[in-house]
């Protein structure tokens, strides 16, 4: 029947499930152990995704905010913001030209904002008009509370 160790004989079919089975185990086993080094690999070569943090920076009191003139602030990586008011509402935009980063500035007269280096023209929200830049001023989130203005800005790396 077997052999003296009890192991079937070769060429029987239990010989044949056990095999099988011994294999099947290893090749799972090192499927197992690849993937598992491989994400380990993975992460630590892909850097972490953290959220923006985002914090609320105070402009100014509503009142002390001009009516169609621009006050410059800046955000926390020290990029000037233009905070223009207009009846009740309130922008703020970049003052950084999407072209070249020249400063662009409010011409409250016009209602617009001009960059001088290409004649680069943005309406009050911030949208080109004329010239070379390829997209609108970044935005600002404007956040009234109890008659103080705040920014919504992200917290620099």
């Amino acid at each position: 029947m077997g052999n003296q160790q009890g192991w079937p004989p070769l060429g029987s079919p239990m010989q044949g499930r056990r095999s099988f089975l011994g294999r099947f185990v290893m090749w799972v086993s090192l499927i197992v152990s690849h993937l598992t080094a491989g994400a380990f690999v993975l992460r630590f070569l892909t850097p972490p995704r953290r959220r923006p943090a985002h914090r609320a920076v105070y402009v100014a009191r509503l009142e002390d905010l001009p009516e169609s003139e621009s006050v410059v602030v800046e955000d926390l990586r020290g990029v000037p913001v233009a905070v223009v008011r207009e009846g009740t509402t309130i922008r703020a935009l970049s003052t950084v030209c999407t072209h070249l980063g020249c400063r662009v500035r409010w011409e409250g007269n016009k209602q617009r904002f001009f960059c001088p280096c290409h004649d680069g023209i943005f309406d009050r929200e911030g949208r080109v008009v004329a010239g070379p830049p390829p997209r609108p001023l970044d935005r600002y989130e404007v956040r009234i509370d109890k008659d103080l203005v705040f920014l919504t800005m992200e917290e620099p790396a």
